[in-house]
């Protein structure tokens, strides 16, 4: 996974709260529309993936309710001919969660936006330095996220 910051290369959520005129926006620019990170439906995905309104599609991993339906938008921009970088919201191990997503996408662009290794989480991954070198990261190669959180750190809290 290359890590970058963010770009002037793609024009993100232009169309967010216009998305019936989408089509005509991307037309217009010779630059590529990047965007769905607030979108929450497969429904609204589908209508701006087949109509053009966007060309990279960044569909939320905890927003939009994680890999299976993320993976579902990322299949569908594939099918025509689209790029997937997704969007993370959230921290702490999130930027597991995309690094995981992100090693089994076909259709996935160079760069992700990334937040950082910052967490307060305590714990340890054997088979990654989860480090950036050369503004590449190496993807856990493990079970899951492929992390052993610290029991210690989850003993201090209460189950709810």
């Amino acid at each position: 996974m290359k890590v970058r910051t963010r770009s002037e290369t793609a024009l993100e959520k232009l169309i967010q709260y216009f998305s019936h005129v989408g089509h005509q926006v991307a037309d217009a620019l010779s630059i590529p529309i990047a965007g769905g990170e607030q979108e929450f439906s497969l429904h609204g995905f589908r209508w701006l993936i087949a109509n053009n309104g966007l060309e990279i599609v960044q569909p939320d991993l905890f927003y939009f309710g994680g890999m299976i339906r993320s993976m579902k938008v990322a299949r569908m921009a594939e099918a025509f001919g689209k790029s997937c970088t997704p969007h993370m919201s959230g921290g702490d191990l999130g930027f597991l969660y995309m690094m995981h997503f992100v090693s089994v996408l076909p259709n996935a662009m160079p760069h992700h936006e990334f937040k950082g290794f910052r967490t307060n989480l305590a714990f340890e991954c054997k088979t990654s330095p989860l480090q950036s070198v050369n503004g590449v990261v190496q993807v856990p190669t493990g079970h899951g996220s492929d992390v052993d959180i610290d029991p210690d750190f989850i003993a201090k809290f209460k189950p709810v």
